[in-house]
């Protein structure tokens, strides 16, 4: 049943809770009745997951066998009546469990399970509390990105920034009034081309402990946006603060994450480090992995039913055919939940199980057709073709799935990107371009100008300067008074970005960082959180050629997808294959990992349909 249905059936759930739960107290005939707003009922009734209905209680799991035979539509399952149609603990088949994802309640309708979130919203995989979730914040997707010496927190939907100590919020940034040469002792007070800022003051240089770095006086050695050098700035992974002490890059976790690798990380809630740092948690086919209070488990995906550590559809699997632990025989199939000689019209065999060959993406095409995910997407098969499934708040892009709210290749749309410019950075904010210029430069028609020296804009936007003119000090004047003179400009060339060391040289620097012209040659500074790799500015957070670091480049397993999240690396599996230690494989054929990962065959045959023979 579509997700959508379940969204707009939980609220309405809900509300009829809070509704019935202020007109009446627990009463005693509670039939088809809603459960209370604490999920309560009268004795005798218990609250059912997958309504949220009051229920009769009969042995705590339904009546006995003994007592009369199950009701209509009832089964008995491990000597109890179940409903396969709604019981999430038998889903479409005895012992076929339902998960769900933190917060979330496991149902199952009409035979196949599902999850809610009660008072949360569903986003993929997870329920979120947009008022307060850093990741989703007022939206799905939505996430608080943490700025430079900040920290990101969602606030009743909306993302807040707090400014680290010795920093103050202008905007959406958090500067140093020290030194930043556009917000020289106050927000928006830009110091003038040639100047410098130095202990929040415009001054003529810098002090002779400190380094002049595009117009801003640090010092070097504890600089983390300028750590050594002017150029070098040092990698601010998530839930962590960049450092930088004698002039080497270091960070610090925020409280609750500890170091692990390049990254900051929960080792009581990330599969990925679940317990200690690298311990990762094996992700069964059709699920993933995951992690509580520093221990493995795993949920599957909505559809899927738990069988011990399989995620398994009991309607066509030849292992569960109709419940957990029922094996139909070699020369029979699984179709409908029942072990038959053939498969019906419209499906095709497939080592036992009767599947559709146009919309299974573990069989898309073919038997033997395995669809490949990709990070923040889901493997999905149309039309015996390969698709990917984004998660919310991720579009379908170059062949994967990627925000287009920030990302500067694809902004507002795939494909669409913001070019750069001389004399200011490129942006890209809630899905539109944005232009950020260089201290010193100001935007005209949206290009970045001097004022001070440009002719055609000499002290304001517009203004040109007359033939034989040159602009000096945003006046127009007769000559250049020791200065340059560049296509009528007044310039300083060892610090002019538009003619850096000569005339009409100009400072282009790559995506995601400043140019700046020291000495007469052209340099750049990347913008945290990217850090510079050779000629190029990445983020060390999912660069899977960068993971948490220029040397490392995360490498996929044989049939998995490479992965970098949070600066480490990880691989994804396709539709069909389960993670065991970071192996994809098939837990059907895998004399290794045979039904369950680490399950090792002896047999002569090995491992056939996940029983070892």
């Amino acid at each position: 049943m579509p997700r959508g249905w379940l969204l707009r059936a939980v609220p309405l759930l809900v509300i009829s809770v809070l509704a019935w739960s202020c007109a009446n107290d627990l009463s005693k005939n509670l039939d088809g009745k809603s459960c209370n707003a604490n999920y309560e009922c009268s004795s005798g009734y218990q609250c059912d997951e997958a309504s949220l209905l009051c229920v009769r209680i009969a042995h705590d799991a339904g009546p006995d066998i003994d007592a009369g035979g199950c009701p209509e539509g009832g089964l008995e399952c491990n000597g109890k009546c179940a409903q396969l149609a709604s019981d999430p603990k038998n889903c479409g088949g005895c012992g076929a469990t339902c998960s769900a994802p933190a917060h979330g309640v496991a149902v199952c309708l009409d035979g196949a399970c599902n999850f809610a979130c009660p008072n949360l919203a569903a986003c993929g995989d997870v329920c979120a509390d947009l008022q307060n979730d850093h990741e989703n914040c007022g939206a799905c997707g939505r996430a608080c990105s943490d700025p430079v010496g900040g920290d990101a927190r969602c606030v009743a939907g909306k993302c807040q920034i707090t400014c680290a100590s010795g920093r103050e919020t202008c905007g959406d940034r958090c500067v140093d009034l020290e030194s930043d040469p556009q917000n020289c002792g106050e927000c928006e007070n830009t110091c003038d081309p040639g100047l410098v800022c130095s202990g929040g003051k415009c001054k003529t240089s810098c002090e002779s402990t400190l380094t002049n770095c595009n117009g801003a006086c640090l010092d070097v050695s504890s600089s983390p946006t300028h750590c050594g050098d002017c150029s070098t700035a040092c990698a601010s992974p998530n839930h962590g603060s960049a450092l930088c002490s004698d002039s080497s890059c270091d960070f610090a976790c925020a409280d609750g994450f500890e170091k692990c690798g390049s990254s900051c990380v929960d080792t009581q809630r990330s599969p990925s480090n679940c317990g200690e740092c690298r311990h990762a948690c094996d992700a069964p086919a059709n699920g993933s992995a995951t992690c509580d209070a520093g221990k493995c488990g795993s949920a599957c995906n909505v559809g899927y039913a738990q069988c011990g550590g399989t995620c398994v559809k009991t309607d066509q699997d030849p292992s569960n055919c109709g419940a957990c632990g029922t094996k139909c025989q070699q020369n029979e199939v699984c179709t409908s939940g029942k072990c038959t000689s053939t498969c019906p019209t419209g499906t095709t065999n497939c080592s036992g199980s009767c599947v559709n060959l146009a919309t299974d993406p573990a069989h898309c095409g073919g038997c033997t057709g395995t669809c490949d995910a990709a990070a923040h997407a889901s493997a999905t098969c149309q039309n015996s073709v390969c698709t990917l499934s984004c998660a919310e708040g991720y579009g379908a892009c170059n062949g994967g799935c990627q925000k287009f709210d920030s990302d500067l290749a694809n902004c507002g749309a795939c494909g669409k990107a913001c070019g750069s410019t001389a004399n200011g950075v490129a942006g890209c904010a809630n899905a539109k371009c944005t232009l950020s210029c260089n201290a010193g430069y100001d935007q005209c028609s949206g290009t970045c100008v001097n004022k001070s020296s440009d002719p055609r804009n000499c002290g304001e936007c517009g203004k040109a300067c007359g033939t034989g003119q040159v602009c000096q000090g945003g006046k127009c004047a007769l000559d250049c008074s020791g200065k340059t003179t560049c296509s009528g400009a007044c310039v300083d060339t060892t610090s002019d970005t538009s003619n850096c060391g000569a005339c009409g040289k100009v400072c282009m620097a790559p995506a995601h960082s400043a140019p700046s012209c020291q000495a007469g040659k052209c340099q750049f500074s990347c913008q945290l959180p990217y850090i510079a790799c050779g000629g190029t500015c990445i983020d060390p957070r999912t660069d899977v050629n960068h993971c948490g670091d220029c040397q490392t480049v995360c490498k996929a397993t044989a049939g998995g997808t490479a992965t970098c999240t949070d600066g480490q690396c990880a691989v994804k599996c396709p539709a069909g294959k389960s993670s065991c230690s970071g192996q994809c494989v098939d837990l059907k054929s895998d004399d290794e990992n045979c039904n369950s990962c680490g399950n090792k065959c002896k047999g002569a045959l090995g491992c056939v349909l996940g029983v070892c023979i």
